[in-house]
């Protein structure tokens, strides 16, 4: 009885720490989903077993020398590219090794452009190789985000959680 509720106890207070609240900074990269100063909630434990996949919204941290932030910083971004693609965008969607790939439905209403008109020049040419073990990322809001696009694939092991129902 004794190590039945401890074990319950323990599986209680597992899951609730794996989910984390975090509110998006001032940062509109991610509207129209997630809005400037929004809190989303992440499952700390999702990849765990398996990597992100794409269409997946992570928290992470931003490579810091390529993205002048601290270390300690976290971001929320869209998974676009999986380790071992290549991939590209375009005018007209997502290319992955070639073929263009379908956005999910709640999602679908959200263009993808390869660069930014202000900016003075995307850091990354396509077609893009995405290395082993990194992910390419990418903010809903392609026109004012600081994204893969620009830094490259970043890191698995950056990767902190998935965000829920976004």
């Amino acid at each position: 009885m004794r190590v039945s509720i401890l074990f319950l106890s323990l599986a209680v207070l597992a899951s609730g720490c794996s989910e984390k609240r975090f509110r998006q900074s001032g940062s509109s990269a991610m509207s129209p989903n997630i809005q400037p100063n929004e809190s989303v909630v992440a499952d700390m434990s999702a990849f765990r077993k398996t990597g992100p996949q794409r269409w997946d919204v992570v928290v992470f941290h931003p490579p810091p020398k390529e993205t002048f932030t601290q270390p300690q910083e976290i971001w929320v971004m869209r998974v676009i590219g999986l380790p071992g693609e290549s991939m590209e965008i375009r005018d007209d969607g997502i290319y992955i090794d070639g073929r263009r790939e379908a956005q999910p439905e709640r999602i679908a209403s959200i263009r993808y452009v390869s660069s930014v008109a202000r900016a003075p020049q995307s850091g990354v040419t396509y077609p893009y190789k995405i290395a082993v073990d990194t992910y390419f990322l990418v903010g809903d809001n392609t026109t004012n985000s600081f994204d893969s696009r620009f830094w490259g694939s970043l890191s698995r092991q950056s990767i902190l959680g998935r965000v829920k129902d976004k």
